[in-house]
């Protein structure tokens, strides 16, 4: 039997080294898997950036599709069920990644304006893979949290969720984090939109990592010129590749869909898919990830508490916002926008999960690292 061909996106890491075993492999830029990329290949690997759909699968003999991402908007699930091709995601795998990512966004506008943003209100709409573990880790940050979660309320009770419009006038901070639907009982395109804005607290932050259209661009570029909101954070556009330069120049912090791009996450979001092609093939060994090692440490003056910049120096040491931003800015000056934006992606520089850094601090200082989600000595005994 000849080895299963398997296409994959050559800028997902490790990918190749992961599924080499299983097929012969065959790398490709994901912006340039075609139809003619995959008519021989019995399994492809994508990111967000490939659309696979009735224009790229017909006439291939591709039976498995895996992509390694959370969200599924790029793939038309019904085309492949219709079709007999298995699929899978990978829920979850960057989710810490993008917790990450809001954090040290927090942190950098709160330097700016120096709060001390633990004591704030965190508004999260939408509280699946993504949203809880945010919301878990500012509750033990001691923020008052609030969730929205109208798929969630319904399944578990209202008790522990707010309806939208309570959010967004009670928020000293807005995370979106929902999946784009643009129908069913709960469509989340232009979830927030100029209504919804309109009612938020004045001054408020708004950061959009979610997926592009989620946020209406115009509404919150208008809201923040006009200073409703107190900032804006902008990881995803609805117009990808080629965002709207007035969104990208009005943002506090604009980055090029990022958000979950640690090494780990992206890793993890391999293995996931590995896992899922075994099941496939009922096959019972499984890829399991192990516990990483840790990569070094962070140190935080333990008589420097309650102050931002504290935070904001923390943060820095593993992971540098604002130079994703400026990198960002810079791309989107090139004549060729789309070009330009995948390469922004396709360079990042490596970022490692949080808990790959063990802290060097003692009373509150470490409390603050932990709860971040920092490892401590503890974890590594």
């Amino acid at each position: 039997m000849s080895r299963p061909e398997i296409v994959v996106d050559e800028h997902i890491p490790f990918v190749s080294d992961i599924f080499s075993d299983l097929g012969t492999v065959i790398a490709v830029p994901g912006h340039e898997i075609g139809p003619e990329t995959v008519r021989n290949a019995d399994i492809l690997v994508v990111r967000s950036i490939t659309s696979v759909d009735a224009g790229l699968l017909n006439g291939s003999s591709v039976r498995f599709v895996g992509t390694a991402t959370a969200g599924i908007d790029h793939i038309d699930t019904e085309f492949l069920s219709a079709s007999d091709i298995a699929w899978a995601h990978a829920p979850g795998a960057n989710a810490s990644s993008v917790v990450e990512y809001v954090l040290a966004a927090i942190t950098v506008i709160a330097s700016r304006e120096d709060v001390w943003w633990p004591e704030k209100t965190l508004g999260v709409i939408g509280c699946g893979q993504v949203g809880e573990r945010l919301c878990r880790r500012a509750e033990a940050l001691g923020m008052r949290v609030l969730r929205n979660d109208p798929p969630r309320a319904e399944q578990e009770g209202a008790s522990a969720f707010v309806d939208l419009d309570e959010l967004l006038a009670q928020s000293d901070i807005i995370s979106v984090h929902v999946p784009k639907e643009e129908s069913g009982p709960y469509p989340t395109l232009g979830l927030v939109g100029a209504d919804q804005l309109a009612r938020v607290k004045e001054g408020s932050w708004l950061i959009q990592s979610s997926r592009g259209g989620t946020v209406d661009e115009k509404a919150a570029v208008a809201a923040r010129r006009e200073g409703l909101l107190g900032a804006l954070v902008l990881d995803v556009f609805e117009n990808e590749p080629m965002p709207d330069l007035e969104a990208v120049n009005t943002a506090d912090l604009a980055t090029g869909h990022i958000a979950g791009y640690s090494r780990d996450a992206k890793r993890n979001g391999v293995l996931m898919i590995r896992d899922a092609l075994l099941r496939h093939w009922n096959r019972t060994e499984s890829t399991g990830a192990s516990h990483p090692d840790t990569l070094g440490s962070v140190t935080i003056p333990d008589t420097a508490r309650r102050s931002p910049h504290m935070l904001d120096g923390l943060i820095q040491q593993v992971m540098d916002i604002r130079a994703d931003d400026a990198r960002f800015r810079l791309a989107m000056r090139s004549v060729d926008k789309a070009t330009a934006f995948h390469s922004y992606r396709a360079s990042y520089p490596d970022r490692f999960s949080w808990s790959r850094y063990t802290a060097e601090a003692s009373g509150e200082s470490l409390r603050l690292c932990s709860a971040l989600g920092f490892a401590t000595r503890a974890d590594y005994r």
